[in-house]
C-alpha cells in the first residue's frame, strides 16, 4: 500500500500544476474547434462592431450597444485584431478563458470542498461539449465566468483572512465580470447574500465591510448604467418578440405551473452543460448529495451559494427578466453544478485523488465521444450546430458568389447572412446590423448586396417578398441572386428550389430564375 499513499500525496502536492496541465488541454481543443467552422451571424456581428471606425469613448460604446451585450468583449477584440481577422485569432479571448476559468474554479473549491471535488470541478467545466463550442466561439460569456470566478476565489480568501486587498481585488473583477456579461447577475447576488452571511456571522472590520459594501455598489451602478443605456432602448415590441419566439421556452407560458417550469427548467440546466440527456438525472442527484453534504458536514453557506443562483435565475424568468432554459445565457449556472457534483462526486472517493483520476480520464474520454455522436444534444436557443457550418463550405460559398455572379447584379439577401459575408468577403456593412432601417443596401467590389429587413429568410414566401421589394426599388432588369444563411437549416429551401447550390446544411444560392418554373407551377 505504500506506492498507493506516495501516489496519493504526490497528487495532492501537486494539484496545481495538474490543474494547469488539464487548462493547457481545454485550450488546445478549443483552439481546434474554433479552426473548423465559420462565424455564425452574432459573431459576425461582434466583429463587425469591433472593426467600424469609432471617435473617442463615447462613439466606441453607442456602436457597442447594438449586440445588447456589456462592451468589454469588443474593447478586446480590437487590439486582437491588429495581429489580424482569423477566425482563431478573433475567438482566441473566449478560447482562453473558457480554459482558465474551470481552473480559477477549482482553486475556489479546492479552499471549501477538498482536493477531489475541486478536481472533478474543473474537469467538468473544461470538457463540457457545451462549455467548449461557447468558449470557440465570439462571445463574452467564458470572459465573464473567468472575472467572475477570479472574484469568488479573492472573496473566498478574504472573508478566510479578513485581508482588504483581496477584497479589493473581489470587487475589480466582480466589476469586469459584469462589463462583460449580464448572464451573471444571478451568481453575483447569491455571491452578494452570502458575503452577507458570512460578514454576520464571523464579524469582520469596518474597513473590510466597507470595501466590499462599496464593490457591490459599483457593480449595481454599473448594471443600472448598462440598462439605461443599452437594454432600456429596445421597445417593448422588440422584447415581447424576443420571448415569445427564439427565446420563448426560457420563460414561462401562459397557464404553466410555475412548480413545473421551475422543476423543468433546473434540469435542462443539467442537459445543456452534459448534452446527453442520459446524465441530466443522475448527475441532479449528485448535485443534490453535494449539496447535502456541505450542509451537513462542510459548509452550511456554501450549500447556500450554490443553490441561490437557481433560485434568482427562475425568478428572473418567472418575471420575464432573463430566460432560464438550456442555453448559454444561463450557463454561469454550470459553475455551481460543477462545484456541487464535484463535492458529491468525490464523496464516493473519500475525496482521495487517485481513485479519482483513475475514472476520471476513462469517462471524460467517453462522455466527450457520446455528445460529439448522440443525436439528442442539447443545442440550446439560437445555436448552430458546428456539422452545419464547416469553414470549408463558406469558403466554398464565398468562393461560388465571386465566380458565378455577374456585374450589375442584385445579390438578395438577410441580416444575418449579410453578417457573415461582409466578414468572409472583407467587407462589413456597419449599416446593415441595424432592424429598425427599413431597408439598407452596400457594394463590395463588384458585388451588390440588397438586404431584405430581416433576421433571415425563413420560407420560400420571405424570399419572394425580398424579390418585390427588390423590383420595386431597382426595377424589373436587373437579376438578382439569392443568398440565405444564418440559423437553422436551408434544406427546406433546397427541396423547392431544385437548382439551388447548397453548402453544408444552413447556406443555400440559388438565382431568381430558378423561382420562375416553380411560381408558375402555382400559378
Amino acid at each position: 500500500m505504500g506506492w498507493v499513499e506516495g501516489a496519493e500525496g504526490f497528487l495532492n502536492k501537486h494539484i496545481r500544476a495538474i490543474g494547469i496541465i488539464i487548462a493547457i488541454c481545454g485550450i488546445s481543443i478549443r483552439v481546434c474547434v474554433a479552426s473548423n467552422s465559420y462565424l455564425d451571424p452574432d459573431e459576425a456581428l461582434h466583429y463587425t462592431i469591433a472593426a467600424f471606425p469609432w471617435h473617442g469613448l463615447v462613439g466606441f460604446y453607442f456602436n457597442t450597444t447594438y449586440i445588447l451585450h456589456p462592451p468589454l468583449l469588443i474593447a478586446l477584440l480590437q487590439p486582437v485584431m491588429f495581429f489580424g481577422h482569423s477566425e482563431v485569432l478573433l475567438r482566441l479571448v473566449p478560447s482562453v478563458s473558457g480554459a482558465l476559468f474551470p481552473w480559477f474554479v477549482m482553486l475556489w473549491v479546492q479552499r471549501f470542498a477538498g482536493n477531489g471535488a475541486a478536481l472533478i470541478a474543473q474537469l467538468l467545466l473544461t470538457f463540457s461539449p457545451a462549455l467548449i463550442d461557447l468558449s470557440a466561439e465570439v462571445r463574452a460569456y467564458t470572459l465573464a465566468f473567468l472575472f467572475f470566478s477570479v472574484s469568488l476565489l479573492f472573496l473566498e480568501k478574504s472573508l478566510e483572512s479578513g485581508s482588504n486587498a483581496s477584497m479589493i481585488w473581489f470587487n475589480v473583477f466582480l466589476c469586469l465580470a459584469v462589463l462583460s456579461e449580464y448572464a451573471v447577475a444571478w451568481f453575483m447576488a447569491a455571491a452578494g447574500i452570502y458575503a452577507i452571511l458570512r460578514l454576520w456571522k464571523r464579524p469582520a472590520s469596518g474597513r473590510l465591510f466597507l470595501v466590499w459594501a462599496l464593490g457591490q455598489f459599483v457593480a449595481l451602478a454599473l448594471y443600472l448604467f448598462l440598462y439605461i443605456t443599452d437594454v432600456a432602448r429596445l421597445s417593448h415590441k422588440a422584447l415581447e418578440g424576443m420571448y415569445t419566439t427564439w427565446l420563448g421556452a426560457g420563460f414561462p407560458q401562459p397557464h404553466e405551473n410555475l412548480l413545473r417550469f421551475a422543476a423543468h427548467g433546473t434540469l435542462q440546466q443539467f442537459e445543456y452543460m452534459f448534452q446527453l440527456r442520459e446524465l441530466d438525472w443522475p448527475c441532479a442527484i449528485v448535485f443534490l448529495l453535494g449539496v447535502y453534504w456541505l450542509w451537513r458536514r462542510k459548509s452550511p453557506l456554501h450549500a447556500i451559494l450554490m443553490v441561490l443562483p437557481f433560485c434568482f435565475a427562475c425568478l428572473g424568468a418567472i418575471f420575464y427578466l432573463f430566460p432560464y432554459g438550456p442555453s448559454r445565457h444561463s450557463a454561469v449556472l454550470d459553475i455551481a453544478i460543477a462545484a456541487t457534483v464535484g463535492a458529491g462526486a468525490a464523496q464516493f472517493a473519500r475525496n482521495r485523488l487517485l481513485p479519482i483520476a483513475a475514472v476520471a480520464l476513462p469517462c471524460v474520454l467517453i462522455w466527450i465521444f457520446l455528445s460529439t455522436h448522440s443525436h439528442e444534444a442539447v443545442a440550446g436557443y439560437l445555436t448552430m450546430p458546428r456539422p452545419d457550418r464547416q469553414l470549408r463550405d463558406m469558403k466554398a460559398a464565398t468562393a461560388f458568389l465571386q465566380k458565378k455572379v455577374p456585374d450589375g447584379a442584385l445579390i438578395l439577401t438577410d441580416y444575418n447572412t449579410d453578417r457573415m459575408l461582409g466578414y468572409y468577403l472583407g467587407c462589413p456593412a456597419f449599416g446593415s446590423i441595424d432592424w429598425r432601417m427599413p431597408y439598407s443596401n452596400h457594394d463590395c467590389g463588384i458585388l451588390h448586396f440588397a438586404i431584405y429587413p430581416s433576421d433571415q429568410f425563413e420560407s420560400l414566401a420571405d424570399i419572394q417578398g425580398g424579390l418585390a421589394k427588390v423590383h420595386a426599388t431597382y426595377g424589373s432588369e436587373r437579376s438578382v441572386w439569392i443568398v440565405s444563411g444564418g440559423w437553422g437549416s436551408r434544406s427546406s429551401i433546397a427541396n423547392s428550389v431544385p437548382a439551388a447550390t447548397l453548402f453544408g446544411n444552413a447556406l443555400i444560392i440559388f438565382q431568381e430564375s430558378d423561382l420562375r418554373p416553380q411560381t408558375s407551377a402555382h400559378s
